[in-house]
Parts: structure tokens; C-alpha cells; sequence
């Protein structure tokens, strides 16, 4: 857990802002992922595969340089970035 200290004169007013900012990061990123996902499934579908499958398969140079596969990496890579961010941000602590 990272630990945010917060200790300018009026401390309480300044924890309440900055709550409010990452609360409304959170509801951004919780956006981007639903997007994402949605866009994953998409291509799931269409193509078939369960993605953790087709970045494997990608990743291992298996499936070639398709446009719409590095389309498919780009999305699950993003996924991947969008859970680490609100991850970190949910395990943040204001003090």
C-alpha cells in the first residue's frame, strides 16, 4: 500500500480535494476498463479465442502481424495497464 502525508495548514480541506481527485480518477479508469473489456469481447467473438490465449499466442510470435492482432494486443495491453493503475490507485492511502 502506498501512503499519501498531507501536512499543509489547512490539511483536512486538501485530503478532501485530493480524495475527490482520485475518486474521480478511479471512475475514469473503471470507464476506460469497462470500454476495453467491451472491445475485447468484440474481437473474442469474432475471432474465436479467449484473449489471454491470443496474447500469448501473439506474444510468441505464433500468430503473425495481422493488423487486427495488433489491434487485439494494443486493447489487452491497455486492459492490463488501465487494472495496474486502479490497483494502485484503490491501495493508495490518504493520510
Amino acid at each position: 500500500m502506498v501512503r499519501v502525508t498531507i501536512e499543509p495548514q489547512a490539511a483536512t480541506n486538501v485530503k478532501v480535494l485530493i480524495q475527490a481527485a482520485v475518486d474521480n480518477q478511479l471512475r475514469i479508469i473503471e470507464f476506460g476498463i469497462a470500454g476495453t473489456k467491451a472491445k475485447l469481447q468484440e474481437l473474442e467473438n469474432r475471432l474465436g479465442m479467449a484473449s489471454e490465449d491470443f496474447y500469448r499466442q501473439f506474444s510468441e510470435g505464433k500468430l503473425g502481424d495481422d493488423m487486427e492482432y495488433i489491434r487485439w494486443a494494443g486493447e489487452y495491453e491497455t486492459l492490463e495497464k488501465l487494472q495496474r493503475d486502479y490497483d494502485d490507485l484503490r491501495n493508495t492511502q490518504l493520510c
